[in-house]
């Protein structure tokens, strides 16, 4: 069942890339940016697309209770098939508990990218930015973006498995993919782990709606300047 769906998932997404459209994928499961990534660097090239990702945890696990595919394993995954380049993996928002050492030490090996949520309060999210930019394309061509939502502190999007106190404020996100938006070269953007059913006030839901619209808006932008 999880492979069937992870091909499905992967199949969809390459539809669209194909069709010289930038796929905009909406979860669920973290997990679905493992097929996701993977067809965009089969339409852009293996080793030729960097990937800044927003998140509370890093996501590289090696497995989450024996299983290969998992909201806890997805940036392992695509690591390892060298569907994106490890130097070209930027993280944004790291805090809390998880990961251990011994996956800080694997992520360490393999060259990884990330700027830990401290880092993200004391310099502000847009100059991370400006760093994540240049370390995310260095000797690439294209760029991924994926959100997991729980890197927005929880006053913010409460709807979502795996909340974490401490996090980045909608208002400065909006901002940082309208940059991403706007100065890279982005083929596809993904917003996951959006709970609504834990949110009574639908803040989650909300936010994640207006991250894609703001990617959309700045694509659009970016679209009509070269038109003029």
């Amino acid at each position: 069942m999880v492979e069937a769906s992870l091909d499905n998932v992967k199949k969809k997404v390459a539809d669209v890339v194909n069709l010289g459209i930038t796929p905009i994928v909406i979860g669920g499961d973290h997990t679905i940016t493992w097929p996701s990534a993977t067809a965009v660097a089969e339409k852009f090239g293996f080793g030729r697309v960097g990937m800044v990702h927003f998140d509370a945890h890093a996501d590289t696990a090696d497995t989450i209770d024996g299983n290969l595919a998992s909201h806890g394993t997805p940036m392992r995954r695509l690591i390892e098939s060298g569907a994106i380049p490890a130097k070209n993996f930027v993280q944004i928002g790291l805090r809390g508990y998880w990961p251990g050492a011994d996956v800080w030490k694997w992520m360490a090996e393999q060259g990884m990218k990330w700027h830990m949520m401290d880092e993200v309060h004391r310099r502000g999210l847009d100059a991370v930015i400006t760093d994540a930019i240049v370390e995310a394309l260095d000797g690439v061509d294209h760029l991924y973006v994926s959100i997991d939502i729980d890197s927005l502190d929880p006053a913010y999007a409460p709807g979502t498995g795996t909340p974490e106190p401490g996090g980045i404020a909608s208002v400065d996100m909006l901002r940082a993919v309208r940059r991403l938006a706007l100065e890279t070269p982005l083929v596809a953007f993904d917003v996951m782990e959006v709970a609504p059913a834990y949110d009574h006030a639908d803040c989650t839901v909300n936010v994640a709606h207006r991250l894609i619209m703001e990617v959309l808006a700045g694509l659009a932008a970016k679209k009509r300047t070269r038109a003029i």
